[in-house]
């Protein structure tokens, strides 16, 4: 098989047994193993799922009530209150340090969730344009109401400042999307984008892999934007340990079959306040006594520059 970046076979060789995140998952993801290029420091599931499957599961599985990891489908009956939510402003705060806002008109959101960061910079420049690309109905619902355009990234023709993507690339079957960036993006439009960071010491603990179908590292980011002609303006470590994120992921995991079982858990979000970084609650009170993104500015960058870190995020410019 080739590696999705570099397209060589002669540095791939396996790596590890996949690993559910739920058993009854199967039936959407076959049997897969895990394979790494040494080339490009990438790691790769195999074979992939249908693409058929796989719309199904995201279309009607994946943010199932109670299914981990449980914030993806932790129930907000105040959607215009999440793009407060801790990860949102973290988010904010690190564009608001990089990137003048200001000057941004146009943004794609590819994988846009609830679309949480393009809306908190709508509400700060309301002539900001939003589109994105999300297939998850609840999803798409509440982007309707905050003023998102939902396409496809194939049927997308506008030309965009800035393209968000936030835990979404890793679910993809291939890394053909950064193509499609690249030309919808104006010249030096820019990339954010944030993935889960996956050097061996990711693997050596995880409690499972799925759904995620790509496994990227600083290296492997590089290679990407050397093949598809992005420059990279930077890329950050953030977030917890690994250690930290391994223990929430079982948590979260044991939750759901505690729950299926018919028992319940009540201390799980005392769990995950142990793992809100000090830093991240001490932002959002910041934050909130903020009247606007320029005053961010003056609070220095939020980034935990450690490489045990467990996610990786970054700016990529068109060239």
């Amino acid at each position: 098989m080739n590696c999705p970046i570099c397209k060589k076979e002669t540095n791939v060789s396996r790596r590890c047994e996949y690993k559910y995140e739920i058993l009854e998952d199967k039936k959407y993801f076959d049997h897969m193993e895990i394979y790494k290029c040494k080339n490009c420091d990438f790691s790769f599931s195999n074979p992939m799922p249908k693409i058929e499957n796989l719309n199904f599961f995201y279309e009607n599985v994946y943010r199932q009530v109670n299914r981990p990891p449980y914030w993806v489908t932790e129930n907000d009956e105040d959607s215009e209150k999440r793009y407060l939510e801790n990860k949102n402003l973290n988010y904010l705060f690190y564009l608001s340090t990089l990137i003048d806002l200001k000057n941004i008109k146009n943004i794609y959101d590819f994988g846009a969730g609830f679309g949480d960061l393009g809306y908190a910079i709508k509400k700060k420049f309301p002539n900001v344009n939003l589109f994105c690309t999300e297939h998850d109905k609840q999803c798409s619902t509440i982007l309707e109401k905050r003023g998102y355009k939902n396409d496809q990234l194939k049927n997308i023709n506008e030309k965009f400042d800035l393209v968000i993507t936030t835990h979404s690339l890793e679910h993809l079957t291939d890394v053909d999307v950064f193509k499609k960036f690249y030309e919808i993006l104006k010249p030096g439009g820019l990339v954010f984008f944030e993935v889960p960071n996956c050097p061996q010491e990711y693997f050596s603990g995880r409690p499972y892999d799925g759904p995620h179908l790509l496994f990227y590292t600083k290296k492997s980011i590089e290679s990407i934007c050397k093949e598809f002609k992005f420059e990279v303006s930077r890329i950050d470590f953030n977030s917890y340990s690994f250690d930290e994120d391994h223990l929430y992921q079982r948590e979260s995991q044991e939750r759901y079959y505690r729950i299926k079982s018919g028992k319940t858990f009540d201390s799980f979000k005392q769990l995950l306040k142990k793992f809100i970084p000090h830093k991240l609650i001490k932002l959002r009170q910041i934050i909130k006594n903020s009247k606007n993104i320029d005053e961010m500015n003056k609070l220095g960058l939020f980034t935990s520059n450690s490489g045990d870190n467990c996610y990786l995020r970054g700016i990529l410019i068109k060239k």
